[in-house]
């Protein structure tokens, strides 16, 4: 509905799970470059945990984007709330494409050892994806632990990661569930963003959406997103959704702070206590829009001298400037093993 009086092709705010809008924080690009890292160098299970929000879906996707070029098959299984070891065998199976097998536990455990072992011999990497994993049951969990045993030519013939909201993290603390624990040997957080990065978050997602640059939020607004989502992205999508639709009805062309207090309160949510400052968060708000500004002015007019780095994030939405050494890590650890 907006789309057009906004100037966009797509819609920059949908609520589903797209790795084509996924903003690249400095803790997504340590947690991608954890998960590549230890997909590739076969360390067995990794556990990814973040806030409910954060986009730990939408990053599991971009990474699988990011591996499918490479030698690594994944199955990937999106709702862990199954009954029985039987449903969660048949979903890794049916994940990594095998059909016609009985639905009993022994032949499916022989068909999954069997693929990974053919896979193994090919120098292939299978890799399960578990979304949501704190729903996951104790025995689901338990079968986890004992599918992370096998092994072939000294190397685990299937690596896990187990990407779930903190109480994962505290389910896995407990005495019960100790041996799991010993078998996670890489771990990675998702934290929201800062001030700073909400404001690189809505404006890549609205030039990956067809925006020519124009200023759409007001500084002022941003600071108010900010306050009422906690830097939390699915939360933000929200927000700006309708503070655009909003916008569009009222004939603004650039969405102020009052506008995303309406909105909120019409959201019902409430004013998330900020650790810094507020005089810092304003700072942090107008430093990240006068470098956007910049660094799409330059561009547009073709400059030489912009950085590469620059380059690269307006043009690919990759990381911002200050995330260069981030996404070096992720470059080196895709190139690892090829």
């Amino acid at each position: 509905m907006y789309l057009q009086y906004y100037g966009l092709t797509d819609n920059p705010f949908n609520l589903v799970s797209d790795p084509r809008f996924l903003y690249y924080s400095e803790s997504h690009c340590d947690a991608m470059a954890h998960l590549l890292y230890g997909v590739r160098e076969r360390k067995g299970i990794i556990l990814m945990l973040g806030e409910a929000g954060t986009g730990k879906t939408t990053l599991v996707r971009a990474t699988l984007e990011m591996l499918k070029s490479t030698r690594v098959t994944a199955s990937v299984v999106m709702n862990p709330i199954l009954g029985t070891n039987e449903e969660f065998f048949e979903a890794i199976l049916r994940g990594f494409g095998l059909e016609g097998f009985r639905r009993n536990n022994l032949e499916m455990m022989e068909v999954l050892q069997r693929y990974l072992n053919q896979q193994n011999r090919r120098n292939r990497i299978p890799v399960l994806i578990v979304d949501e994993a704190q729903e996951l049951s104790k025995p689901l969990l338990e079968q986890i632990r004992m599918l992370s045993n096998l092994e072939g030519e000294g190397q685990k013939l299937m690596q896990f990661v187990l990407a779930g909201q903190p109480e994962l993290a505290e389910k896995l603390d407990s005495y019960e569930y100790r041996a799991l624990r010993q078998r996670i040997t890489v771990r990675c957080r998702l934290a929201t963003l800062r001030a700073d990065e909400t404001w690189n978050y809505l404006y890549s997602r609205l030039h990956r959406a067809g925006s020519d640059g124009r200023e759409i939020f007001a500084p002022a607004a941003v600071e108010v997103m900010f306050a009422f989502s906690g830097g939390i992205p699915r939360i933000l999508n929200s927000i700006a959704d309708n503070c655009l639709l909003a916008g569009y009805a009222r004939g603004m062309t650039v969405v102020d702070g009052p506008s995303v207090e309406r909105v909120a309160q019409h959201l019902e949510l409430k004013e998330v206590p900020a650790e810094d400052s507020q005089s810092a968060i304003h700072q942090d708000v107008l430093r990240a829009s006068s470098s956007w500004k910049e660094v799409l002015r330059d561009i547009r007019s073709g400059a030489d001298n912009v950085p590469p780095a620059l380059k690269q994030f307006v043009e690919n939405l990759q990381v911002p400037a200050d995330n260069v050494r981030a996404a070096k890590v992720i470059a080196a650890a895709m190139r690892q093993g090829e």
